[in-house]
């Protein structure tokens, strides 16, 4: 196995993909390609496949900060004009503080910038917190539109963002990536060892897809809610015996990313997939009138 480091790819030429690293192009013929370039996926566009177009944006700030013998805390702030269609937050895990913003891309009047700043000058969970002048950046598109209906040909697949598997809802996707390139290595498995391509046919995201109708038409209401008094008043609801039921059932229930199936069964659900807090973490959700 080799092992590239810092190298990416940079499209396709005739029968031989072209990868750019640190001593120069390189052309590199392959039995199957897999696409696990992220979210606008150009391994996607070169196989034909599907490509993700509902998606957020999101930017995170990383730096240091004292210990203070706490426990380490998740805030999570809603507020659509300040996280359209998503939330902020603040990480403190009592060595690093992780502070984000995200949401639809064209709800950002001032941009994402600003809207970082805006929301790192009153962020909770950091009262007596300097910030350095030293700070890691990070930010990127996040999939909500589920899984892509086509995400494998003869020539290659598709896994994690490329293959738009994250949860249409909470935006999570290291659970469903884990989950669909178990699959994916058991498919490419099968088609290296039998010779047949056709094999990846197996390896199809219309099934999944049809397991996420509910989370993507939560989706599609949570990307309604464009100010604070209908976040107020969708949070009043969920205080509700039946909004709390429905809440526990999407958010800590067992059909948070489906178990993708065996190869050419249906998919089924694991009691494992929920999105609980960690043990020993205290955890805030508030919104802001």
């Amino acid at each position: 196995v080799r092992l590239a480091l810092g190298t990416r790819y940079a499209g396709r030429r005739g029968g031989a993909f072209l990868l750019m690293g640190r001593d120069g192009p390189a052309a590199v013929r392959a039995r199957f390609v897999v696409g696990a370039d992220g979210a606008r996926s150009s391994v996607a566009r070169d196989l034909g496949l599907d490509r993700n177009h509902r998606l957020l944006i999101g930017a995170e700030e990383v730096f240091e900060v004292p210990a203070n013998g706490e426990p380490p805390t998740f805030h999570c702030v809603l507020d659509p004009s300040l996280a359209p269609g998503y939330l902020a937050w603040v990480v403190n895990d009592g060595r690093h503080a992780h502070v984000g913003v995200a949401g639809y891309a064209d709800r950002f009047p001032q941009g994402l910038r600003r809207t970082m700043e805006r929301f790192g000058a009153s962020a909770p969970g950091l009262a007596g917190v300097d910030r350095p002048e030293s700070v890691e950046r990070r930010g990127g598109p996040i999939p909500v539109g589920g899984v892509l209906r086509r995400i494998a040909c003869a020539e290659g697949l598709l896994v994690g963002d490329a293959a738009g598997a994250v949860s249409p809802l909470t935006a999570g996707g290291l659970d469903p990536c884990l989950r669909l390139s178990e699959l994916a290595a058991s498919v490419l498995d099968d088609a290296l060892r039998s010779g047949r391509p056709e094999t990846l046919t197996h390896y199809s995201g219309a099934a999944l897809r049809a397991q996420f109708r509910g989370r993507l038409t939560l989706r599609r209401g949570l990307a309604h809610i464009r100010t604070p008094a209908a976040s107020t008043a969708a949070f009043a609801l969920l205080r509700t015996p039946f909004g709390r039921a429905a809440a526990g059932r999407v958010l800590f229930g067992d059909r948070s990313f489906p178990d993708p199936p065996p190869t050419g069964q249906r998919p089924v659900s694991s009691p494992s997939s929920g999105a609980g807090t960690r043990s020993g973490w205290r955890a805030s959700t508030r919104t802001r009138p």
